[in-house]
């Protein structure tokens, strides 16, 4: 079964549940945002191979490595904040108890540990900062119901929020050992539409997750269109941000024993590029680019959107370097991003007054 489509992400909204499920939505303009521009220092490490993103284990910067590195070196390094000097490797490759084939960086409660989500082994891993060993000091594989999550993050009272691979609902709620708990936002047939299922709506707006457990925020923002979502775990409501680009590009559905997945043309343009939840604020890493721009310029996205936690638009960061993957550092006032150039390093801005 395969159909190509476009439409607005507005249709998609509306026709989605009534505004007492959904909470509140709002159309963003470019000009709802103040302009500031920041500029960076870059640090580049020769020990990091080809890096693909970048967590904040207290006072260390975690570099984890693509895939496709050699098994033989290690999946992450740790980097030290505090004068920007190379620490220690960290994560053995392989399939084993300890072992982990790649890494995404979890909140770290314990000062002298940090956890990793291992997404293609689908297990949780606990590292040491202090120890120099590359393996974890313990690692947890998920039980079946977790199986299909794509982004995890921890919840409030130990459990576990994430996002399912395909699913009829945006968030699901899973305890500490795994059981499932609930379903939030479920998705809604698109009007005119009716051939398009939840699941294959699931897959259109694929894109990133972050969370904080302390607060109960979480958010969600999509790779391939101008949807944002913020999810208040307290009350159980989510805030819709769509625009200022309200169309989304045309897409392919691809089925197969293994599921289904949407195929976009390689010319359409990322939107959101990865999300860092503050005290405050929400930072979302806009792109405007795609990947036939990236791969002849080396620029995916020179901005950052702050919102505050109810989803207003207050800042737009202009940066001076084109970056992916962000974290904010509320110790240092400072927003790390990895480098998209030849040498990509960490990119290092002072976070503007005007947000202090």
């Amino acid at each position: 079964m395969k159909f190509i489509y476009q439409f607005s992400i507005l249709t998609f909204l509306f026709s989605c549940a009534a505004e007492s499920e959904k909470g509140s939505h709002r159309v963003l303009k470019m000009e709802d945002f103040r302009e500031i521009a920041i500029a960076s220092e870059k640090h580049f490490f020769e020990e990091v191979i080809n890096p693909t993103g970048i967590g904040l284990a207290h006072d260390k910067l975690l570099i984890s490595e693509a895939w496709r590195v050699p098994v033989e070196h290690p999946r992450m390094h740790l980097v030290n904040i505090s004068n920007w000097t190379y620490d220690k490797p960290k994560g053995k490759h392989g399939q084993g108890p300890l072992e982990i084939t790649d890494a995404e960086l979890l909140y770290s409660p314990d000062p002298g540990t940090f956890w990793i989500y291992n997404m293609d082994r689908r297990k949780l891993a606990q590292f040491s900062i202090q120890d120099t060993s590359l393996l974890a000091i313990k690692d947890w594989k998920f039980p079946e119901p977790m199986m299909d999550l794509w982004f995890l993050e921890f919840g409030p009272n130990g459990h576990y929020l994430g996002v399912p691979k395909e699913s009829e609902y945006k968030i699901q709620e899973f305890d500490a050992n795994g059981n499932f708990v609930a379903n939030y936002g479920e998705f809604e047939t698109l009007e005119g539409r009716p051939d398009l299922t939840k699941l294959q709506i699931s897959l259109l707006m694929r894109g990133w997750f972050e969370g904080d457990p302390k607060r109960g925020l979480y958010v969600r923002a999509c790779l391939h269109s101008d949807l944002l979502e913020i999810f208040n775990y307290k009350t159980k409501e989510f805030f819709t941000l769509t625009g200022p680009n309200n169309s989304l590009p045309e897409f392919e559905y691809l089925e197969s024993e293994y599921g289904g997945a949407m195929a976009f043309d390689r010319n359409v343009t990322y939107r959101y590029r990865d999300i860092a939840l503050t005290e405050d604020y929400v930072f979302a890493l806009y792109g405007g680019h795609g990947q036939m721009d990236y791969n002849e310029t080396g620029i995916m996205a020179e901005q950052i959107w702050v919102f505050d936690h109810k989803g207003k638009p207050l800042y737009n960061l202009k940066l001076d370097r084109s970056i992916i993957q962000i974290v904010v550092n509320e110790t240092t006032n400072e927003i790390y991003g990895l480098t998209t150039d030849e040498d990509p390093g960490i990119a290092v801005f002072q976070i503007p007054e005007e947000l202090l």
